[in-house]
């Protein structure tokens, strides 16, 4: 009878402890790098006035960043198309305005709200906001709206992941 149970808890045991260790190292592997966090801690501040004037006129460490843009790894080739417009490189961000405007032709959403800055596309809202993001749009009597926006890259890697972060609280 004991021998039973020592072959019937022993691979239990090992399974367990693999199961342990693979969750452990998963969690570690795996986990989203805030990159515009770590880009925060680059910043050097405006170089010259007329950066300091492209700039809203609102301080922008006031400002709450809290509305992750979504799918803007499909906008690459445009927010790298930024960073070197704004020579950011060493910087590690860009403090831009967003233009926010409904996309109803979309054809996965036909509230999708595409994020615009400086004329490319970098993203979408989150699709389960679009329709109330696009109520906002519609109630405010403008076609479009205009949020300031965050992009922000790890500088230490040549091949950076870029995330986009915009101050919108959707109601």
């Amino acid at each position: 009878m004991a021998l039973i149970i020592i072959a019937f808890l022993a691979p239990a045991a090992a399974l367990a402890l693999i199961v342990v260790t693979s969750s452990k190292k998963k969690s570690t592997s795996t986990e989203r790098v805030d990159f515009i966090a770590q880009a925060a801690s680059h910043i050097h501040g405006a170089e010259d006035e007329s950066e300091l004037q492209s700039r809203s006129a609102t301080n922008s460490k006031d400002i709450d960043y809290n509305y992750d843009v979504m799918g803007e790894s499909f906008q690459r080739d445009h927010l790298v198309s930024l960073v070197k417009s704004h020579e950011a490189f060493n910087t590690g961000e860009i403090l831009a305005t967003a233009i926010l405007e409904p996309e109803p032709t979309n054809p996965f959403d036909s509230t999708a709200v595409k994020v615009v800055i400086e004329g490319v596309q970098v993203g979408y809202i989150a699709k389960f906001d679009s329709g109330k993001v696009t109520e906002m749009i519609r109630r405010s009597g403008k076609k479009q709206y205009e949020v300031p926006a965050h992009i922000g890259f790890d500088t230490e890697s040549s091949q950076p992941l870029i995330g986009v972060r915009i101050a919108l609280t959707v109601v």
